[in-house]
């Protein structure tokens, strides 16, 4: 008899598991200059890649999917120079890639998975789900309060003001802003 023969049913054991129960400063072995503060969570931390000098503020949740309900697919990669401001919400069932030198303002949300509205299992403890990933650009700024949804390319420099929902993809230099955003300015990239 194993030790998951002795363990309660619908629970999920194996690597992933063991890995959440393990304090966050193990990342920093895994990137240099890591910078983590108080009451940082990170759900499946196998599937997040770090860049350098990347930094994710008190209170964030980060969830890298990895999980059955996403059919063990999801990641989330923060590259060089990151910063992950206070209390913000990164879903990556769908992958999340944020560029370099990015800043997400405080309670900003990335989001790439939600549920099938008009799906048959709606109301079954396992709805239909959509997974889509998300890819931000570096030198990006998002506003504090916004919510970039899945399937949505933010390109170079391009900032998002608070509190828009930005879904869809954008050319690098744009400046969204509203809700649903909408493009107030474009910059040409090298103008």
């Amino acid at each position: 008899m194993s030790l998951t023969d002795t363990l309660p049913p619908k629970v999920e054991y194996g690597m992933n598991v063991f890995l959440e129960t393990l304090p966050l400063w193990l990342l920093q072995w895994r990137a240099q200059g890591f910078c983590y503060e108080a009451g940082v969570k990170v759900k499946t931390p196998s599937r997040l890649s770090l860049g350098q000098h990347v930094t994710i503020q008190r209170g964030s949740l980060l969830h890298c999917g990895g999980k059955a309900w996403c059919n063990y697919k999801g990641k989330i990669v923060l590259l060089d120079h990151v910063v992950i401001g206070p209390g913000c919400i990164l879903y990556g069932a769908g992958e999340i890639t944020v560029g370099a030198y990015s800043h997400l303002g405080p309670g900003a949300m990335i989001i790439a998975q939600g549920g099938i509205i008009d799906g048959p299992n709606r109301l079954t403890p396992t709805p239909d789900r959509v997974h889509e990933p998300v890819t931000i650009g570096p030198g990006c700024w998002i506003g504090a309060g916004a919510i970039i949804l899945g399937n949505t390319t933010l390109g170079d420099s391009c900032t998002v003001g608070p509190n828009s929902v930005v879904k869809g993809h954008y050319e690098a230099g744009t400046t969204l802003i509203g809700n649903p955003a909408r493009v107030s300015r474009h910059i040409p990239q090298g103008a």
